[in-house]
């Protein structure tokens, strides 16, 4: 009992010990918040960047730098960071977070951006009280946009829309046709069109329209619109292609210069393609060139492509710039190009010891746990073999005292029946004497 008692107290005693070393880790997260995301020209913000069980460094960017700035591009962050945002100019401006090389204690990449979109307000200074003047009625304090752009023209079953969508359009109609019906679409809510509707068209003779734009703050732009019908004969007299006086239409937030579509063969982007997100990553095999396909929000838009070609084994970053005026955005794609034999080891920085060293600290915490729960599992196993060695030589003693018992118990009992035995004999010898 003595010896079942110790066993079964030593057996608890390292179920226990073993519990106490058991290690459960949280998935790695991060997070990206800012101390307001509508602050005005001149003054500044907070983007706070916060990491849960995970450590490594991040890139942030700003879509329009000429509306708000950061503090810094690069921050390596271990539980959090702050970077502070500057406002320069009125507009809106997407701050994106990119992890570059961001892994948990468990040594998983963390690779998904994050943006936070921020909207910078004009600075309208407090002005003193002026007398009210009853001939100069209250002005309200609101920018109206200028954009006096169609996005579409239809000259009866045909539309015309973004590179064919020119400030002249010319159009065959049949002979049989008396009239034809055009319609368009304005980019801007507030603007007014004027010149569409049912149009009569004479044979054999080029019929001049003008669809005139009218954008809110009185900006104009005339499209014009040549319509041959022909004649009997099929007679196609010559086109007038006269471009009619267009207005300078400012750059506004509407017509700020974006990609509207971003399509490069064989390769996803991280995150999926958005006018509003500049910032991506991708990854990519043996490969020493990309075909891109981009196209811009305005056909009078510059694209420009940046290390597309001879791509090289490793690191990679593409850059596309669209250029519209004075305005550009800036779409940044980190590409990783690997060899079919690369492995990906882990997460590398020649240029930064730190991150190496966190890297090398969270390897030997995890090796020193491993060999713990190792030697304690070890130890485990020994007291359980000894506990089984110990119980069966326990029940072979007791076998063999109960089998001795016996024999001595046997032997007894002989003894008694030969003394009886002789005592019977000496008895019968007396009788017959006497």
């Amino acid at each position: 009992m003595k010896t079942a008692k110790k066993t079964l107290i030593f057996i608890m005693i390292t179920i226990f010990l073993i519990s106490l070393h058991s290690i459960v880790y949280a998935a790695g997260s991060y997070t990206v918040s800012a101390s307001s995301k509508s602050i005005e020209t001149g003054k500044t913000a907070t983007l706070t960047i916060k990491t849960t069980n995970a450590e490594g460094r991040f890139n942030i960017t700003s879509s329009n730098p000429g509306v708000l700035t950061v503090g810094t591009s690069s921050v390596w962050v271990s539980s959090s960071e702050n970077i502070t945002l500057t406002a320069k100019s009125a507009g809106t401006a997407t701050i994106t977070v990119t992890p570059v090389s961001v892994s948990d204690s468990d040594l998983n990449l963390i690779t998904s951006p994050k943006s936070v979109i921020i909207t910078v307000g004009a600075n309208n200074p407090t002005t003193p009280n002026q007398p009210t003047n009853p001939t100069t009625p209250s002005q309200p304090n609101t920018t109206k946009s200028g954009d006096a752009t169609l996005k579409s023209i239809t000259i009866g079953g045909k539309t015309y829309s973004g590179s064919s969508l020119k400030n002249t359009i010319s159009y065959t109609a049949e002979s049989s046709v008396n009239s034809i019906k055009i319609s368009a679409t304005k980019n801007h809510s507030k603007a007014t069109v004027s010149g569409t509707g049912t149009k009569s068209l004479v044979a054999g003779q080029t019929n001049k329209f003008q669809i005139n734009v009218t954008a809110e703050n009185g900006t104009k732009k005339t499209y014009n619109i040549n319509i041959i019908r022909l004649a009997d004969d099929t007679t196609v007299p010559n086109i007038i292609d006269e471009q009619a006086p267009i207005s300078d239409v400012p750059i506004t937030q509407e017509t700020k210069p974006q990609l509207t579509s971003l399509i490069i063969k064989d390769v996803e982007l991280n995150p999926e393609f958005n006018p509003e997100i500049y910032s991506y990553t991708t990854k990519v095999k043996n490969m020493k060139e990309l075909e891109i396909d981009a196209t811009a929000n305005t056909q009078d838009a510059k694209i420009d492509i940046e290390g597309a070609t001879e791509l090289k084994e490793g690191d990679n970053v593409i850059k596309i710039t669209v250029t519209l005026g004075e305005e550009s955005s800036v779409y940044i794609i980190d590409l990783k190009n690997e060899t079919e034999q690369q492995e990906i080891v882990g997460m590398t920085d020649d240029s930064d010891n730190k991150k190496e060293n966190g890297n090398n600290n969270i390897i030997a915490g995890n090796l020193k746990e491993i060999l713990s729960i190792l030697m304690i599992c070890s130890l485990g196993i020994i007291a359980i073999r000894y506990i089984i060695l110990s119980y069966m030589l326990s029940k072979e003693l007791d076998e063999s005292a109960d089998e001795e018992l016996i024999i001595e118990d046997d032997i007894e009992d002989e003894g008694l029946k030969v003394k009886n035995q002789n005592i019977a004999i000496e008895t019968g010898k007396i009788g017959r004497h006497f």
